[in-house]
């Protein structure tokens, strides 16, 4: 008999079979313990594989760190079928053009004087169709001389006007395109370089990078009491958000932090992410509300109340239910979403 069959059980004595059970008994732990282990490893295969599949539409990964790659799968919609109808939505009232009563311009466009059938000459036209074009007039910038009179008095005294205050040197600009760098660099985020063309392609005046600078700057000095008293009152709100993003300046990674109400926005840029830069600002570590945020631990270790972004919780569980097929992360899904449309 080969040594890899197994023998008649029936033709083994007591003692025999005790043998064979000591025997084989060290290799069932063994194979217990391998099992246990091809378990764990299947466990943690499946993890790291449903950590590559995170993206932005399952996880609270950045769309940043999506790269270029096309998502493998299209992602499956949150919305149940037939929930809202495709186009606008009640509510917001959207951009849509609508004529208006006053056009700026009228163009008429007449018939021609003879009937084009029986060369008959035609009578009185009329209105019967309206078309209105939305379009910007030439944008070109505007300038405007200040002149400075002077009188001689009989008794020899010379009276000569003033310039308006901000008038200061023979050629500058004026506050409406100060106001328009200040604007493209700082809420579009436009860098200086484009500012400064942008000005130029648009209104034909093109400005040196410096003097985009400079515009920051003054800004910076005028705008400081608003930016505080914002902080102010963001500190003692009872619910704020908060969250941040990443930017290079000067080719260096820094944050945009930002904290939020319904009315309020504050934002700052710093050259740290997490505690140092809490500190720094000095608005998240006052504060004692409610903070609504993406549950990063910097954000937790915070001494006010927590609450965690509901666009993050739905991240987090259609990864669970796309990719873990854990039917109750669907359900919630669908209860987190009937609470939204009820507010």
């Amino acid at each position: 008999m080969s040594r890899d069959e197994l023998p008649d059980l029936e033709r083994l004595s007591l003692a025999e079979k005790d043998d064979l059970i000591r025997a084989l008994w060290p290799l069932h732990v063994v194979v217990g313990h391998l099992r246990a282990e091809v378990e764990e490893l299947q466990a943690k295969v499946r993890e790291l594989e449903g950590k590559r599949s995170q993206d932005s539409h399952n996880s609270s990964k950045p769309p940043s760190s999506d790269g270029l790659a096309k998502p493998p799968a299209k992602p499956h919609s949150l919305r149940k079928s037939g929930q809202h109808p495709n186009g606008g939505q009640p509510g917001p009232t959207g951009q849509t053009l609508k004529q208006v009563d006053k056009p700026d311009r009228v163009l008429v466009h007449r018939p021609p004087a003879h009937c084009p059938a029986c060369q008959c000459p035609l009578g009185k036209a009329a209105v019967v169709e309206t078309r209105q074009v939305f379009d910007l007039p030439p944008l070109r910038f505007e300038v405007t001389e200040h002149q400075v009179l002077a009188a001689t008095c009989a008794c020899g005294q010379v009276c000569r006007g003033e310039f308006p205050e901000g008038v200061s040197s023979p050629v500058q600009y004026g506050p409406a395109a100060w106001a328009a760098v200040v604007h493209l660099t700082h809420h579009p985020m436009m860098p200086v370089q484009r500012t400064a063309q942008l000005m130029g392609d648009f209104f034909e005046l093109p400005m040196a990078e410096a003097t985009v600078l400079a515009a920051a700057k003054e800004a910076v000095v005028r705008l400081s009491p608003t930016v505080g008293a914002i902080g102010e009152a963001l500190q003692v709100a009872e619910v704020a958000h908060a969250d941040e993003t990443g930017l290079r300046v000067a080719g260096s990674l820094h944050w945009m932090h930002v904290m939020a109400t319904t009315l309020l926005t504050w934002v700052a840029c710093h050259a740290k992410r997490g505690r140092q830069a809490f500190d720094d600002l000095g608005i998240l570590a006052g504060f004692l509300g409610t903070l609504i945020h993406d549950g990063w631990k910097p954000y937790r270790d915070l001494l006010c109340k927590h609450g965690q972004c509901n666009a993050h919780h739905l991240r987090e569980l259609t990864y669970l239910f796309e990719d873990l097929g854990q039917a109750w992360a669907g359900r919630m899904i669908d209860l987190l979403l009937s609470c939204q449309q009820r507010m």
